[in-house]
């Protein structure tokens, strides 16, 4: 007995001692992010403020031990650790840990990893393709195994098409799922990330991805190829800042091999995502597909996307037929995590490969050649093709058009006037332009200055290069409006009055055919307030909100699904559509005083979220405040 009281005696302080030396640990264990030629990011996350160093070194030749000669401190003490390695040498492999001290003294050391920095030009390499990953209770154990698989491939680098976690603004997504079973894979290889509908436009997915400005889109080069990452979850179509932006960047492009990645499927066979084609028709695709034109025109070779969590891979499409010399392939990579789903009961027309199961994807290239492998759960290549770039195919990759010219303005409704510069991507090239909505050509007027507008146009632009090639027009309708004046809806309520529709709509429904099922009042805007059904259910919000004084306003609308904001009776944001989270904005003036608002919203699957109120170019969104709001 005594024995057995003296060792208990001893074992309860080494116990305590024990717990005390493990207050601080990785929250998230160090991990890589936006590798180049000569630069690498290192992040982790400890769970108490600490400090932040990063030790590498070069492998070297013959080396009978680890040499970690260099080093990189951050000052300060923080949770989030951050740490770029520059001035490093191309395709080289290095090694690398971490190391934190917290307040008390305590000493936090990773393992030694390895990666290899971005080959050069002419080299061959290996890219990873994963999608959806988010966490799902059906087969919990997904992604956790794809990585390991993708760790065994030993890939140059990873590309994820969105989907990272199942919610964005729940951190233990991040930090009990995403992050620890991808560990093996981004503890050595470089992953670069576009945003899903699940990540919820989160701050978490932008302080844990690292991505040039502004993040949600922005293009890389390795080897011999360009990679253009796009947020599907907010504008894609014509003119918006996201394909202006795509199509010059297309057009500058000299790689040899261009794919771009985005979560949203241009096309897709899955069943009930695009319409449920057990009851009806599909359309076989998103929003996405605003984009297509766009890869047909500067040489896209690949198109990778996720959403669907299922995998098909299609006949190279060009303009909706499929062409074998001039067409895109598109590749639905959905199966690293979330639970799988279905495909229509009828086989596409565009579809050349489906499969039901978890997996990821191979790109192997050198030169001109690329061999592509999907590889399932259990390490089976269950598709693979090899392709070779043609003499002919390299020149479709070549300028077909110029890019159209970008247009910037102080305010598309103004009172006074507003001020129009146009840019077009090689000066060479002449901006042409009309203000009466016909179309511009040889003989319009050729723009030289910033145009200054003092009454409502219609404003036309395209460009001509010097063979006479002309690009898509663009055109921005610019009004003059007056300050609309404020309503005099006599005594008010606190709240705005809601009616509540239950329904399936894929578009925002018109209302004055509906019968509510209920209504009621609510002092905030929220999805929440209608006590809805899981989905397929819409709603309309209307009362008045108070303006402080005379001057044009910028209202928004973030929703999943579509959301409308009328202001006394006038469409100010348009937000409709079947999508995940997304911002609209709409500008108006308005004289001081109350307004009419009338907000119409509808859920048709998944999530559902409204906030409507003010921008400020300071303080940016902010939701209307409860003291704003009255009702009759």
């Amino acid at each position: 007995m005594k024995t057995k009281f003296i060792i208990l005696f001893f074992l309860l302080p080494l116990t305590v001692l024990g717990q005390r030396a493990e207050t601080g640990t990785f929250l998230v264990k160090p991990y890589l992010q936006y590798g180049t030629q000569t630069s690498m990011y290192v992040l982790w996350e400890t769970s108490s403020g600490a400090s932040t160093k990063v030790e590498y070194g070069e492998a070297r030749l013959s080396a009978t031990d680890l040499t970690l000669t260099e080093s990189v401190e951050v000052p300060g003490d923080r949770l989030l650790h951050e740490v770029q390695l520059e001035n490093l040498k191309v395709q080289t492999q290095y090694f690398w840990r971490v190391r934190s001290t917290f307040a008390d003294g305590q000493e936090l050391v990773s393992p030694v990893y390895t990666f290899r920095t971005a080959v050069k030009d002419s080299s061959a390499y290996m890219f990873a393709l994963i999608g959806d990953t988010q966490y799902n209770s059906r087969t919990p154990w997904a992604w956790g195994k794809i990585a390991k698989l993708v760790w065994q491939d030993r890939p140059s680098f990873v590309v994820h098409a969105g989907d990272l976690v199942d919610i964005g603004t729940k951190k233990t997504d991040w930090t009990q799922h995403f992050f620890p079973n991808g560990h093996a894979v981004m503890s050595r290889f470089p992953m670069y990330t576009v945003l899903g509908n699940h990540e919820q436009d989160a701050q978490l997915y932008y302080d844990y991805m690292v991505n040039p400005e502004p993040e949600y889109y922005y293009t890389f080069r390795y080897g011999n190829a360009q990679f253009f990452m796009i947020d599907t979850n907010k504008e894609v179509g014509e003119g918006s800042e996201q394909y202006d932006w795509l199509e010059w960047e297309l057009a500058k492009s000299t790689a040899t091999w261009k794919f771009v990645i985005h979560h949203h499927p241009p096309y897709s066979s899955e069943e009930n995502d695009h319409g449920d084609t057990y009851k009806g028709e599909s359309s076989y695709g998103t929003h996405a597909r605003n984009l297509v034109p766009l890869y047909e025109t500067y040489g896209v070779d690949f198109c990778l996307f996720g959403h669907t969590h299922v995998y098909e891979r299609t006949w190279p499409i060009f303009k909706d037929l499929v062409n074998q010399q001039e067409g895109v392939i598109y590749i639905n990579s959905g199966g690293a995590g979330g639970g799988l789903e279905g495909f229509a009961p009828t086989r596409s027309w565009f579809s050349l490969e489906m499969q039901l199961v978890h997996h990821y994807c191979t790109f192997a290239i050198f030169d001109k050649t690329m061999v592509f492998k999907a590889i399932d759960h259990e390490g089976r290549v269950f598709d693979s093709f090899e392709m070779e770039k043609s003499p002919d195919r390299l020149k479709r990759a070549e300028m077909i058009r110029p890019p159209a010219p970008h247009i910037f303005f102080d305010k598309q409704i103004f009172q006074d006037q507003t001020t129009i510069r146009m840019e077009a991507l090689y000066p060479s090239d002449k901006i042409y332009y009309t203000l009466d909505s016909s179309e511009p050509s040889l003989q319009s007027q050729v723009y030289t200055q910033p145009l200054v507008l003092t009454e409502s146009a219609s404003l036309n632009a395209r460009v001509y290069n010097a063979n006479g090639q002309a690009s898509r027009v663009v055109s921005r309708y610019f009004e003059q409006m007056d300050p609309l004046p404020p309503q005099n809806p006599g005594q008010l309520k606190p709240g705005l009055n809601f009616s509540y529709y239950e329904g399936s709509w894929a578009e925002m429904p018109n209302f004055d055919e509906l019968e509510p099922i209920r209504t009621g009042f609510t002092t905030t805007i929220s999805a929440k307030i209608f006590q809805a059904r899981e989905d397929h259910w819409a709603g309309v919000i209307e009362g008045f909100v108070e303006v402080p004084e005379t001057k044009t306003y910028k209202f928004f609308t973030n929703s999943d699904d579509g959301s409308v904001l009328f202001i006394d009776g006038r469409q100010v944001v348009d937000n409709s559509g079947n999508h995940g989270p997304r911002d609209r904005f709409g500008e108006i003036p308005l004289e001081g005083g109350l307004h009419h608002i009338r907000i119409e919203y509808f859920e048709y699957y998944g999530g559902e979220h409204l906030s409507v109120g003010l921008f400020d170019d300071l303080l940016e969104k902010k939701p209307f405040r409860p003291t704003q709001l009255g009702r009759n």
